[in-house]
């Protein structure tokens, strides 16, 4: 049979599509254009021995061979609906498995050359393979974005809980630390200043204007007032010490050490950074750490051996106070202590995280605890005068 005896022409060369006509009763193909044969592999005399169930098999087997052969048997119809669309998996002649949409409509009777009637079916095949294979590595990557997305808000919501929970812990901590300081100023430097300056009076009792001051009589209004103006220094020192300032980190961090040996620590202590001049949010930070770290060790560890390391390894800064005390469960540690010391470990560890560093802690009952805290450096760094 020819195209034109189905009234196709030249028309059926020049579609895009594959086009194919089927026998309605036999599947056997009668009719097979130059795209159908791009599709497929199959050449025009091999498509016309073999039926449409080789390249559709299953869904005109199951959903249409019924309608077409009813159509066929009684002439009637059409039982095939011309407008539905199948989305369909269809074989090539190499094996490879591709997708398609296929429009099917039945052709009506005509008389062919032998004047019997015959009666087909047309197949407009368009391939969607590659549609299919971007639509479904779209729906994959919206997938994937949808749980990322997901899992960076449940990170967000988290990262603000425990925000908001260590601004409390904060708070709670710096009324701590301003009550501590008051004690401190009350019960050093003003007893003390409040003491010489009894002593200064009861000495201008005992001297008006004019009389005579015998050697030593001032002595002890002296050493209060030079006790007074050491402890106001020692608090001053605690809370921001000019030597940090002034020389930096490795020097800032062994005058504190050697401040503890004179106290009766068994500290040692190992500087791998010399006079080297860190950034200042580094140094700030890395001093507080290991301020809060040895403070501690004093309240918690019950010990005075302790070993310090400040080094610089490649680009990062790595600070270590380790201790041979009674240790303790991390995991626990937020749930123990005052606020102070609850805000502690969390404290440290959002400094170093605000500098892209990592904190660890390595403790256990009865084994001591070892800190580490490796910060990066910055890719250039700033010389200071």
């Amino acid at each position: 049979m020819r195209p034109e005896d189905l009234g196709f022409g030249r028309l059926f060369e020049r579609v895009r599509d594959a086009v194919i006509v089927a026998d309605a009763e036999t599947q056997l193909i009668v009719l097979w254009n130059q795209a159908a044969t791009k599709m497929f592999g199959y050449s025009l005399s091999e498509a016309l021995e073999i039926r449409v169930e080789a390249l559709v098999p299953d869904p005109l087997k199951a959903q249409h061979r019924a309608g077409i052969g009813r159509y066929a048997e009684t002439g009637h119809g059409p039982y095939i609906d011309s407008h539905e669309l199948l989305d369909l998996p269809a074989l090539r002649k190499d094996g490879e498995e591709i997708r398609v949409e296929l429009s099917l409509s039945p052709i009506e009777p005509t008389d062919d050359a032998d004047g019997g009637l015959g009666r087909f079916v047309l197949a407009i095949v368009r391939d969607v393979t590659e549609r299919k294979r971007a639509d479904e590595e779209i729906r994959r990557l919206n997938e994937t974005l949808e749980e990322q997305v997901a899992e960076r808000t449940a990170q967000l919501i988290d990262r603000e809980r425990r925000l908001k929970d260590l601004v409390g812990k904060l708070v709670a901590a710096q009324e701590e630390e301003r009550r501590r300081v008051a004690y401190e100023v009350h019960d050093g430097p003003t007893q003390v200043a409040i003491a010489a300056h009894q002593q200064l009076q009861v000495f201008a009792d005992d001297h008006p204007p004019g009389s005579t001051v015998e050697p030593g009589e001032l002595d002890r209004a002296l050493e209060l007032a030079q006790r007074a103006v050491r402890e106001a220094r020692h608090i001053i020192e605690g809370l921001r010490p000019t030597a940090l300032d002034d020389f930096g980190l490795a020097v800032a961090f062994r005058m504190r050490v050697e401040e503890l040996k004179n106290e009766g620590w068994e500290i040692g202590h190992e500087d791998a950074l010399g006079e080297e001049r860190l950034p200042d949010e580094i140094e700030t930070t890395l001093y507080r750490i290991a301020q809060e770290a040895l403070a501690n060790v004093r309240k918690h560890a019950r010990t005075t051996r302790t070993h310090t390391t400040l080094a610089r390894r490649g680009k990062k800064v790595r600070l270590e106070v380790r201790d041979e005390g009674r240790g303790f469960d991390p995991a626990s540690a937020s749930e123990d202590g005052g606020p102070g010391e609850r805000v502690g470990l969390s404290s440290m560890r959002e400094r170093v995280a605000l500098l892209g560093g990592e904190l660890k802690i390595v403790s256990r009952p009865g084994a001591g605890t070892s800190l580490v805290a490796e910060v990066p450096l910055p890719e250039f760094e700033v010389d200071r005068p």
